[in-house]
């Protein structure tokens, strides 16, 4: 019975399902930031391009 109390009021699990949403929230902003600049610097690059070409 003691080990069952132990494993209810054990939070080490309950941190780490905290961490792991922590860290996909950071990655899916991440990939927001990353796709949102990529395209900015690929129009950006590409009208470069075009000027050193003519």
């Amino acid at each position: 019975m003691k080990r069952i109390n132990n494993f209810l009021q054990d939070e080490q699990g309950a941190e780490l399902a905290e961490y792991a949403v922590g860290v996909a929230i950071l990655v899916a902003v991440a990939l927001v930031v990353y796709r949102v600049l990529g395209s900015a610097v690929n129009v950006k690059m590409n009208a470069v391009a075009n000027e050193v070409q003519k």
